[in-house]
């Protein structure tokens, strides 16, 4: 079998033909071509990949300062009262840490206006809206509740769960008290 040449023709201004390069032809390393191509897809993917979690982290950081900045509850939220301190105390992994478990316990709590489920009356129980909150005889977090066919009740915060709904009553009950003593 004979040599294998690479040549390289280029079209000139009057259309026709010319060689520009003349050389022996080598194989590629097929093996070396797959380890680049697979390199450079690699790099590629992984850097959109790291470039996404970088601005997933900057908006993070950026939205801990916001609320650092913004929030009367300094003290309850990250145990310091100035904007200053915090910065200089604790890190940004911290902060936003404190600032999600501060969100965590909100949305826990239960409010007037939430509706609940309770669970410790059978597993089929018809939700329930919190009317009031108040401690029992025992210091205990009870809730007055008014259901959906308009009979009330009362229980224990802890015989309770929070079905994620929640209904603007609170605003209601307020007005209806002040008329009321008013």
């Amino acid at each position: 079998m004979g040599k294998k040449y690479l040549l390289e023709i280029e079209e000139n201004k009057d259309g026709s033909f010319a060689w520009s390069n003349f050389a022996p032809y080598a194989e590629p390393d097929l093996e070396q071509v797959r380890k680049e191509a697979y390199k450079d897809g690699y790099n590629a993917g992984f850097g959109k990949k790291i470039d996404a979690s970088y601005q997933e982290g900057l908006n993070d950081a950026w939205e801990a300062a916001r609320t650092l900045w913004n929030t009367p509850n300094r003290k309850e939220i990250f145990g310091h009262t100035t904007f200053n301190t915090v910065l200089t105390t604790l890190t940004a992994q911290e902060t936003i840490e404190k600032i999600r478990q501060y969100e965590q316990e909100k949305d826990a709590e239960i409010k007037v206006g939430d509706e609940v489920i309770p669970h410790h009356i059978t597993a089929d129980s018809t939700p329930v809206i919190v009317t009031r909150k108040w401690k029992d005889d025992y210091n205990q977090d009870a809730i007055h509740t008014i259901g959906y066919d308009g009979r009330t009740n009362c229980f224990l915060e802890e015989h309770v769960k929070k079905t994620g709904r929640h209904f603007e009553i609170a605003e209601v009950l307020e007005k209806m008290r002040e008329e009321s003593n008013g």
